[in-house]
């Protein structure tokens, strides 16, 4: 018999849980700015039952702590802020969990708010405490037992402030009451109306002094601040005309939120104009003292600060809807590998722009090639670079790209390159062309336009139909009209001494002759080899090249532009 023997099952390894995520209050309570969002909203709705939900746990003096009680608390509690109470604004609230700990406080406090009573203001405070497991922010124990004595006094109120209470109310919209939005819409009205006023007298200023002493840097940053300084003092008027009514703390709250929020954007557009008339400044100082290299800097430059302007407005207002800016970019994950990746050209782009800005290859207004195009340059911005073509049209290069070009900047050559070749006829003998390069080269030499180091004439080459003379000069000129003009009247000077010297141009093509050629001028023919014999024997024939003291006798003698022109 085989003896069968039982296998234990091995055990199943122990598994672990998979992690929870971090539990979340209902209420939103886990910042100091959810929980005054909270209340207000609370307060908005005209739900104490909930409102009552934000505040502490603990036993409060004078409150039998039943959930009417602690309703009646919360309605009381809004009453007293809304005659001399001020919640603070999501602006100005931490989004931390922890709260703010650079407020002297202490840990696990945060300052809410003020109530603003006959013997000064009461901070409203809020503490930290735990909830369902869940660490939350409610009104401190502290504040609460204070209520009820505040709602007792009544400090005197400001004439301004009992207008409401001679309007019938009305109904309630948004929690507050219709007279009470009406009012603030007359508060923004007036408000908007004293600043227009305010800038109205400023632009008259502007004017007398424009008058007086024309354009300045300063009328110019006044005109550029004018419209977003009437925003900005509109918003600061409204603001300081609100603490003077009586309205509730929901109108209030929200309006002083969307004041500063109207604050914010006009310190950006503030920023933005002001960067611009400094920009327009820079460039016209540099434009009179002829430091045109420095327009594509001063326009980078105004660019990245105008981008930095509204990325600081980007990051505060999510700061201001509780966004915070450092964790949202966290929170990207994959889509921020898929902006990084797609940002790549950006950045190539942004690094060829500096590229471009700090070496100077090109600057805006020069004549230049990249590639095989060829234009004009008009701007260089952060991405691209815009060129004006030939054709009239606009080329827009990446500056990652364009920078990568070889570029030839047509722009910046001190001197252009006249070279042309003469091929004259093959029956020209040996003096008429030491005639033709003498002369040739005298020619250059008297030029004023000409610079004679170089300026070499060369017989290179007996030609396949002619013989070549090769002309190498550099010439003076401000642009390429210029050169054309020059270079047309050294042309026509060359051909005068070609039909001097009794040679002509040779054709690159080969003839048949039927007939007889056409007899060489004798006459000249014969005067040329004259005068090269009379330089031989005075010892004067400037071949292969010309004496340092006829050269310095020849500078300038002839007369350009030639006698007859229109333009001298």
């Amino acid at each position: 018999m085989s003896v069968a023997v039982a296998q234990t099952a091995p055990s199943p390894a122990p598994q672990t849980a998979p992690a929870q995520a971090p539990a979340k209050d209902a209420l939103g309570r886990e910042t100091p700015q959810g929980l005054v969002t909270g209340l207000i909203s609370a307060f908005a709705a005209g739900d104490y039952d909930r409102a009552a939900r934000f505040f502490t746990t603990k036993k409060i003096a004078g409150n039998a702590g039943t959930a009417a009680s602690r309703a009646a608390l919360a309605k009381t509690f809004q009453q007293v802020l809304d005659r001399n109470g001020r919640l603070t604004t999501p602006a100005e609230l931490s989004t931390d969990p922890n709260g703010r700990i650079d407020d002297g406080l202490g840990e696990g406090l945060e300052r809410i708010g003020t109530i603003q009573t006959e013997d000064g203001k009461v901070e409203l405070l809020a503490e930290r405490v735990e909830s369902d497991g869940v660490m939350v922010w409610v009104i401190s124990a502290k504040t609460l037992s204070a209520i009820p004595a505040l709602a007792r006094t009544n400090p005197d109120s400001l004439s301004f402030a009992a207008l409401t209470n001679y309007v019938p109310a009305g109904p309630v919209v948004g929690g507050a009451p219709v007279v009470h939005w009406g009012m603030l819409l007359v508060i923004a009205g007036l408000a908007y109306v004293a600043a227009w006023l305010v800038i109205l007298l400023v632009r008259l200023i502007v004017r007398l002094i424009k008058r007086a002493h024309g354009e300045t840097t300063v009328t110019r940053f006044m005109e550029a601040a004018a419209a977003p300084a009437r925003l900005l003092l509109t918003a600061v008027l409204f603001v300081v005309a609100l603490r003077w009514i009586e309205v509730t703390v929901v109108i209030r709250y929200y309006a002083e939120f969307g004041a500063q929020l109207t604050s914010w954007f006009g310190l950006a557009w503030l920023m933005w104009r002001l960067s611009g008339a400094a920009g327009e400044v820079a460039l016209g100082r540099m434009s009179r003292r002829g430091q045109l290299s420095a327009y594509a800097i001063v326009s980078f430059l105004r660019r990245v600060f105008q981008g930095l302007v509204a990325l600081a407005l980007v990051a505060a207002l999510l700061h201001v809807f509780g966004i915070d800016f450092t964790t949202a970019l966290a929170a990207l994950g994959i889509g921020g590998l898929a902006i990084a990746l797609g940002a790549q050209k950006f950045f190539e782009n942004l690094i060829g722009s500096l590229t471009l800005i700090l070496d100077q290859p090109v600057r805006v207004g020069d004549f230049c090639r990249f590639g095989t195009a060829l234009g004009t340059v008009e701007d260089i911005g952060m991405r691209s670079t815009r060129i004006r073509t030939l054709d009239r049209t606009v080329l827009t290069v990446p500056n990652g790209e364009f920078s990568a070009l070889h570029i030839e900047n047509f722009s910046r050559r001190d001197r252009f390159w006249f070279h042309p070749t003469l091929s004259v006829r093959y029956d020209t003998d040996p003096e008429q062309m030491r005639f033709l390069l003498q002369e040739l080269r005298a020619m250059l030499y008297a030029h004023p336009r000409v610079d004679p180091d170089p300026a070499r004439v060369r017989f290179i080459r007996l030609g396949a139909s002619s013989l070549d003379i090769e002309i190498f000069a550099y010439v003076y000129a401000v642009n390429m009209d210029d050169y054309l003009e020059v270079q047309e009247d050294l042309l026509l000077r060359c051909m005068e001494i070609v039909a001097k010297s009794g040679s002509g141009f040779a054709f690159p093509s080969q003839t048949v002759y039927v007939a007889r050629d056409s007899v060489r001028d004798g006459e000249k023919a014969t005067a040329a080899r004259d005068s090269v014999k009379q330089w031989q024997e005075a010892g004067e024939l400037q071949v292969p090249r010309f004496h340092p003291d006829r050269i310095r006798e020849l500078r300038n003698t002839l007369e350009y532009p030639p006698p007859g022109a229109a333009v001298r």
